[in-house]
């Protein structure tokens, strides 16, 4: 049986400045939990057409001779891009050479990111992903047209990058009791990644005699598993809560479980996790 030692921490690359933090992040979770660290560049369809011209008037007999032209570019345009994500690739794993990785490897796939993860999901262990692309170079605030559809398309850990790496000391464990929430926390427990981060298991409810509850229940795995840790019962709105939380703490991580595809949509694209995505630089990692 394959261990989770054995499976890929996976890096998506495109060029963007996102790009160095992606990353930093991979390297730095393969080198904490012994796991290989996989590049991946992929080329969308897309980005051969963007390119390629097609300023030639429609006049008779001209049909033929156009498409092939067309094919032609397409083909050009499609050897440009991939040279340059090779040499792309070659010059990330040059800067991972001498760093405790037990081993590098670098791919390039055709077609939209999600597709191409689809078909080798069983191989990754954490996925480590930009919150935004090369399409949004300059924008601080947008998000990535395709990291909704890898989200949906993946049932692995994904780890969102957003902003300049640094190294996490500590985390919070945004916890409501939850079926995705209880996995996050298990999570955190076993993975040897936050053995030695400050963890924050947070939970909003204004009733103390219900939430109070909820947290010394979770406490019990955080304990068992020997991590350091506080707790904090907040109250009022949950994003806005959790997100002043997460700021006023300076917490670098932030964690949290998400399981349906219909909660998951409102939980990331309408609410608190894509706002500290947007607002505070600070990288998210959700666990489906």
């Amino acid at each position: 049986m394959e261990t989770l030692q054995q499976k890929w921490v996976m890096a998506c690359i495109d060029g963007s400045a996102m790009s160095d933090a992606v990353v930093d992040y991979a390297a730095w979770i393969a080198e904490k939990v012994q796991s290989p660290l996989e590049l991946m560049h992929t080329i969308e369809h897309g980005m051969l057409l963007d390119n390629v011209n097609r300023s030639a008037r429609h006049t008779p007999n001209m049909r033929e001779a156009m498409m092939q032209d067309l094919s032609a570019q397409e083909r050009a345009e499609s050897k440009r891009l991939i040279a340059e994500g090779k040499q792309m690739l070659d010059a990330i794993v040059q800067r991972l050479e001498g760093r405790g990785i037990k081993e590098i490897t670098a791919r390039q796939r055709h077609g939209d990111l999600a597709s191409a993860l689809e078909g080798i999901e069983d191989e990754i262990r954490v996925l480590v992903i930009g919150l935004r692309g090369e399409d949004h170079t300059g924008e601080e605030k947008a998000v990535g047209a395709q990291l909704e559809e890898t989200i949906r398309a993946l049932h692995k850990p994904i780890f969102i990058a957003n902003g300049e790496f640094k190294i996490p000391k500590s985390l919070m464990l945004a916890y409501n009791d939850t079926e995705g929430a209880r996995k996050a926390l298990q999570f955190v427990c076993k993975s040897p990644l936050y053995a030695e981060m400050e963890i924050h298991l947070v939970h909003v409810n204004d009733k103390e005699h219900i939430g109070r509850p909820i947290l010394e229940a979770a406490e019990v795995s955080l304990i068992r598993s020997g991590r350091q840790y506080k707790t904090a019962l907040l109250s009022g709105d949950a994003q806005t809560a959790l997100m002043t939380y997460q700021q006023t703490h300076d917490l670098d991580l932030t964690v949290m479980g998400a399981f349906k595809h219909g909660a998951l949509h409102k939980l990331f694209f309408g609410s608190f996790t894509l706002k500290i995505l947007m607002n505070s630089n600070k990288p998210v990692l959700l666990v489906r």
